[in-house]
This record gives C-alpha cells, structure tokens and sequence, in this order.
C-alpha cells in the first residue's frame, strides 16, 4: 500500500485532512477527497468518518507495508483524527536524506530516477502571501493528479532506492535506525511538553526594561539615538562615525554579524552594549515571548517540530521552538527551561533528563584508538583534568579550574578542527603559546593526532566522511583550491564521524527505549530530545523503573572501546532537575543488553 495524506496545514498538529491518496501497483493510483471545499463544483468530498472508518483496519495494520513520503507528517495528520499509522516499511523522504540527496523533494527523486514530472505544492496553492490557499480550497480533479503522481512515483522510487541504500551499506541504518524513529519522533511531538507561561510573560516584562536600559546606555555612548536593529546604520556609526577598523563590505556596508562584532571587542564600550543587547532581544523574540504563544488550544501544551532529515551529520534539529538553542549555562536560559514543567503524565508528574556524558569525546578514544584517552576513560578519570595535567605539566591533584578549563577548550576544540588561531583567538594567547600547548596536547594524544590526519586523508581520497553505523557526509570542500574552504572542509572531515556517530548512538537509544515503554505498558512518555539529552515525563511512581531502563539501554547503543557513560537527574522542571543517581558506568544488565542486542 503507498499512500499520501494531504492536509490544510504545513504543520501535521494542525489543520484539517482534505484528502487520501493510495496506489498498489505502478502506474494506477486513487484519491479520496475528504475536506475540499463544497462550492467548488467539481465534484463532492466523502464523508470524513465513512472514509476513516473504511481505512483505518488498514491504516492500522502492521503487516499491510507502507511506502511514504515524509510519513512523519502522515503520521501526526492521521493520529489527529483517530488513526495510529503502522506498517510504515520505506520512506523516500529518508532515503534520499540518507544517499546525500541535495534536493530530497519527490518531484526531484520522481524526475531523477524515473524521469516523471509532478508539479509542485505551489502550482496548486500559489506562494506564501495573502493569496496563498489551503489544498481545501483545490479543485479535486487537480488534487487527484497532484496526490496520485506523488504516490505512483514513491512505490516506483521505493525499489530503485533500496537498491541504492545496499549499494551504499546504508540499508541497515535506514531501516533499523532512521525508520523506527520516525514513529518515534511524531509519538513524541503528539505527546508535546507543558510550559508555566506565567513566569515567561514576567521575565518578558524585565526584559523590556533591561532593553530600554541598554539602548539609553548605547545612545548615551555613541552620543544620539539611532536603529540599533538597522545593519546600515549600525555600519555606519561603528566605520564612519566612530572610525572602527573596517569588517567585510556588503552591499548595505561593512557587516556588522556576530563574528564580525566578535573581532571588535575591547575596542569601544559600544560593542560589548550591542553585543548584549541583541542576546536579550534574541532571547526574548525567540523564547521568552514565543512559547506562550506556541501553546496548543486543545493540548494545552507545545509541539515541537523534529527535523529529522536536515543536518548533514544526522543530528536532530527541532523548529517551533527550536529547542536546541536554548542557552544552558546563563540565568536567562535557565529560567526559561524552568517554565517546562512535570503536569499532564500520571500521578505527580515528573521529569527525568538522560544525558550522555562527554560522548564525542568517547568515540573519539574509539576511532583513535588512543591509548591514553582509552585508559583514562576506562579508569573513569576526570578527562579534562587527566589533559590539563599533562598540557601543563603538573601533577593531577594540583590542576586549577583555570587550566582544566583550557584543556576542556583543548579537548573539544581537537573535535572541530581547533587552529593555532582559532585557539589563540578564542583564549586571548599568542599564536606561539597556542602552538605550544597544541602540540604539548598531541604529544600527549599522539592517536588523536593519527586519527585526524588519517580522517582528512580519507575524506580526500573518497569524497566523504562517515559515523561508525556508516552514514555519510559528503565533503566536495575538502578539495577547494581556496585554502579557507579547503580547511573547513578538513574540520568537517574530522567531525562529521565523531557528531554524526553520537547522533547515531541517542537514536538507537530512543528506538529501543520508545519500544520497551510500550511493551512495558508504562505511563511516563518521551517527549523531548536535546543534543545528548533525552527528557522524559511521568508518574512519579515510574522514575525507578525508567531510570534502570536509561542506565540500562542508553550505554549499551553501541560497543565502543570506552564505556558510554549517562548521568539521570529527575526534578518538576527542566531547569532545576537535581541528579538522582550519579552517573554510573555500564552494569552487568547493560552488558547483556549490548549482547543480545548484538
């Protein structure tokens, strides 16, 4: 069975069901209109429920096989009306994502691979503005052949990209890890996360007034007033009027971006009040004031978008909001997570947060091979002191935070392809001493060092980079005769396994977990994932079990040289959970786990 939803809204938690397209062999396909307008005159929709009630035994069904496109959305759109979609074998959306596909559209993978020409979304609805319409409002003949083209080109695209996933040896991630979670990611959005707006709407209100302090202090020392929003006239108070050194010209100026503003700092007060006022305004437009309107009417909670398919190195992204970037580490950002709140799951709700600790940094002591990374995380030493250690050449027990700190910058900084510059700039040291504590660091970790030439090498010599599970990313950069470009390219090469196989972990993480809680038949729900983070709400007589159940499963993911460590904190809110079992490494339970999980 292949099939197509559409629906009135973008967004699968919204909008109203106009229609069900399904096709069985190639070449014949059907539409069922549901919800096109009635004036339309060409033709009647079928009643919603007499539609429903027909499909949904096999809508349901886990043995009749479903090839999608973006079945995600499916998913949601049908959920709301009622229907648990199972069976869901192939999507194309994914599979594109996963061969690397610039354009994953099914008009670009119906015209690559078969040479069939479907029109777009917006030939039907118009583009976005206020004469933009709704697919309610599309005549059913058009939509028929819409719809219909669609799912005739996912059942023939099915077959010609699973040849392609084997090719690649990306068969096994894709249907054992990126198609379970796609379930998975749509049960957590329609589970949603509940938010206290109260406390947003008063720090909005103190936000309001800290901006007016700011922009007064900023007008007072650039001596008027002006748009601090407007990049022109930024540009020109900052090069003209104060005579700062001159950034990248642009067609409006000289840019006046957060990295251009970064190499600025120290050289008129001004900078830093700009600087800190757009982290308020950003903060406030982008949280403070934005979650309480992103409550659902019905729900009472918010639904996040998980994108599942956008970051190159397979990493979850999440839009409306974007969860990701709240800051972690800042007051600000720690009274906005506090607004997420333990309420609707069971009997006095919790919150518990898994978190993978440090785990980049583990399957870089796996693929590097590296001793000294190996045995310091195998005795469970503290790793940025055990570099700090020995870049500054003291005894362990006499390390400051000062210089654990810059081994941590060291450590993570290795990840991302860290510069003597980079290094310098970042710590405020000569490039000499930025030298020299890199290379005191790769004496240190000479498998490190290995690893990393032989990561770029690699990645030159094939064309891309690749996790442990085998996901690519695709580096054309890395052979840019343009040295800038080339080094990014080479910083990506040396991430992109070490990101991209963390991203692979977390996911097998939330596919055996999201299953054990149904076949448990456990209240608590998944309902976010952050970076390294999974947060889960429930009962509070379930947060044993489901704290045994992450320290269990989470480890065990993937068999690394180095044990997968996760600390559980548990609390009524994101922002003030409190650690209710220190981190611990693998168990014996999370040994057989690993074992019988092959």
């Amino acid at each position: 069975l292949f099939r197509s939803v559409e629906n009135t809204d973008a967004n699968g938690m919204r909008g109203v069901l106009v229609g069900i397209a399904i096709a069985t062999k190639p070449g014949e396909a059907a539409y069922i209109p549901i919800g096109h307008n009635p004036t339309l005159g060409d033709g009647a929709s079928l009643p919603v429920e007499s539609v429903l009630a027909a499909l949904t035994p096999l809508l349901e069904s886990g043995t009749v096989e479903k090839v999608t496109h973006n079945g995600h959305f499916d998913f949601l759109v049908l959920a709301n009306h009622g229907i648990e979609l199972r069976g869901m074998k192939f999507d194309t959306l994914i599979a594109a994502y996963l061969l690397g596909e610039a354009n994953i559209s099914i008009q670009n993978l119906a015209f690559d691979r078969l040479k069939m020409r479907i029109p777009l979304l917006i030939d039907l609805i118009g583009k976005a503005g206020k004469n933009q319409i709704t697919m309610s409002a599309v005549a059913i003949d058009a939509a028929c052949d819409y719809c219909c083209a669609q799912v005739d080109a996912q059942l023939q695209a099915a077959e010609l990209l699973t040849g392609e996933l084997n090719e690649r040896n990306l068969w096994s991630l894709f249907n054992d890890v990126e198609m379970p979670l796609m379930s998975v990611l749509a049960r957590m959005e329609l589970t949603g996360v509940a938010i206290e707006p109260e406390p947003l709407v008063e720090m909005s209100r103190e936000m309001h007034t800290e901006l007016q302090s700011i922009e007064r202090e900023i007008y007072a020392t650039v001596g008027h007033e002006f748009n601090i929003g407007s990049p022109q006239q930024l540009s020109s108070i900052l090069f003209d009027e104060l005579g700062l050194p001159k950034t990248r010209r642009t067609k409006l100026g000289y840019t006046t971006d957060a990295a251009s503003m970064d190499t600025l700092r120290g050289l008129h007060p001004v900078i830093d009040l700009i600087m800190r006022y757009r982290g308020v305004s950003k903060l406030k437009s982008t949280y403070v004031d934005a979650l309480p309107a992103l409550i659902h009417p019905k729900t009472h909670r918010i639904h996040t978008t998980f994108n599942q398919v956008t970051a190159a190195t397979g990493r979850l992204s999440s839009i409306d909001p974007n969860l990701q970037n709240i800051p972690v580490r800042t007051g600000s950002g720690n009274r906005i997570r506090r607004a997420f709140i333990a309420r609707d799951i069971g009997k006095d709700p919790m919150l518990l947060a898994a978190d993978y600790s440090q785990v980049e940094l583990r399957i870089m002591a796996h693929l590097s091979q590296d001793r000294a990374l190996i045995d310091a995380f195998s005795a469970d030493e503290d790793i940025h002191a055990a570099t700090a250690a020995s870049v500054f050449g003291v005894p362990l027990d006499e390390v400051t935070s000062e210089q654990r700190r810059r081994a941590k910058v060291f450590n993570f900084g290795v990840m991302y392809g860290l510069s003597e510059y980079g290094l310098s700039t970042r710590e405020g040291i000569s490039r000499e001493e930025a030298g020299a504590f890199i290379k005191r660091y790769f004496e240190k970790y000479t498998g490190v060092r290995d690893w990393r030439e032989g990561a770029v090498a690699r990645c030159r010599s094939l064309g891309y980079a690749e996790t442990l599970l085998g996901r690519r990313r695709y580096i054309p950069e890395i052979k840019s005769p343009n040295y800038q470009i080339r080094s990014a390219g080479e910083r990506i090469a040396i991430n992109m396994p070490l990101q991209g196989t963390a991203s692979d972990i977390i996911k097998i993480a939330m596919n055996r977990i999201d299953a054990e809680l149904a076949e448990k038949h456990l209240e608590t729900k998944m309902i976010l994932q952050v970076h390294d983070e999974l947060i889960f709400e429930g009962p509070r007589s379930e947060i044993d079990t489901i704290r045994e159940m992450c320290l269990r499963i989470m480890p065990a993911s993937l068999d690394l040289a180095v044990p997968l460590k996760v600390d559980i904190k548990t609390g009524k809110n994101w922002g003030e959970l409190e650690v209710a079992l220190g981190p611990l490494l693998p168990d014996e339970a999370a040994l057989e786990f690993a074992e019988s999980a092959g």
